[in-house]
């Protein structure tokens, strides 16, 4: 008998000792960071990649039809206006008197098309040359080379691109902007970018240029429609070199004293949002109607108002424990 009593007896302790503990471990603060919230200043952005390279000062066109003789100049070369690109051998003057000798046929055409089939091509060239002036082309303005196309001896043909002179101390970035955002980019907007080689570094820009007319383009979910749209870097340093990839995000708008709260410290339940306070050192739960989302939060529209102080472990906590804070941090005007 006295056994059973024993076992009773033990039993009833570790009972009266699991609820004991329960309302102890309920009374037991909770240590959470808090977060008191202020009215914010939200940018609205637009997002896009694409790749730094110098400013384009202008294309060099060939003026007449020809074969390159000599070039002055390499990619990358700095030049002055005024000097020296290359000198070609011009051959307009010289269709009648070379292509009756070989084939009876005159014009632009009938040469290219001639050069095109003949055997000795090398030969014909030397022999083209008898006939031809040569003609220099300068710099008509500073800038530095890039996109030079030709070699000696190759031919040119009239108005092609031989090479382009582009603005040495501006750098920009072309960008793609699908359609459905083009209508909020405007010429003179802020933008930020990063370069992966450089992630480091945030650097200033403004759309300068947006294109008359869209294409196709592909992305990472197939063809879309886009409009290039030009950034001009404010700022460069000797660490950016032409063709780094570059992210760039486009200030569009601000939106002025929006309360937002963090993403993490929103909960989600039955198509509600809720987030967690502290009241009087307790958790209390506050549902809340959400707006815009941004880069660092989504706008509370409806629930909470300027020095409200958020719990931001909202994994952690229920409404009604009492709350410890671990570090107290006061939103500032982004």
């Amino acid at each position: 008998m006295k056994k059973y009593v024993y076992l009773f007896l033990c039993t009833a302790f570790v009972i009266s000792a699991v609820v004991m503990s329960g309302f102890m471990l309920k009374g037991t603060p909770v240590e959470c960071d808090v977060l008191i919230l202020k009215p914010q200043s939200m940018d609205n952005t637009v997002t896009a990649t694409g790749r730094l390279q110098y400013k384009e000062a202008y294309s060099v066109r060939n003026p007449f039809t020809g074969i390159m003789n000599s070039i002055s100049v390499e990619n990358g070369s700095e030049v002055q206006s005024g000097d020296l690109l290359y000198s070609y051998y011009k051959i307009e003057d010289a269709y009648t008197a070379l292509l009756s000798g070989y084939t009876g046929e005159a014009g632009t055409e009938g040469l290219l098309g001639m050069l095109s089939q003949y055997t000795g091509v090398d030969e014909l060239l030397s022999e083209v040359k008898k006939y031809c002036t040569v003609e220099n082309v300068y710099a008509e303005k500073a800038g530095r080379v890039t996109g030079l196309r030709y070699h000696e001896d190759e031919l040119i043909e009239k108005n092609a691109v031989t090479l382009k002179l582009s603005e040495k101390d501006t750098m920009e970035i072309p960008v793609n902007i699908n359609e459905n955002y083009i209508d909020k980019i405007v010429v003179g907007q802020s933008a930020v970018v990063v370069f992966s080689a450089a992630s480091k570094q945030r650097y200033p820009a403004k759309v300068t240029s947006i294109a008359k007319e869209a294409s196709v383009t592909s992305g990472l979910t197939g063809k879309e429609t886009t409009v290039e749209v030009v950034l001009t870097l404010q700022e460069s340093d000797e660490h950016l070199r032409p063709g780094y990839s570059a992210s760039c995000t486009i200030v569009t708008s601000t939106d002025q004293n929006v309360i937002v709260v963090p993403y993490d410290a929103v909960v989600t339940n039955d198509d509600k949002s809720y987030v967690y306070l502290l009241s009087d050192a307790n958790v209390r739960k506050q549902e809340i109607m959400t707006g815009k989302e941004y880069k660092d939060g989504i706008e509370a529209l409806k629930g909470l108002q300027k020095d409200d102080v958020l719990i931001l472990n909202a994994d952690r906590v229920r409404e009604g424990d009492k709350i410890k804070i671990h570090e107290q941090k006061v939103q500032t005007d982004a």
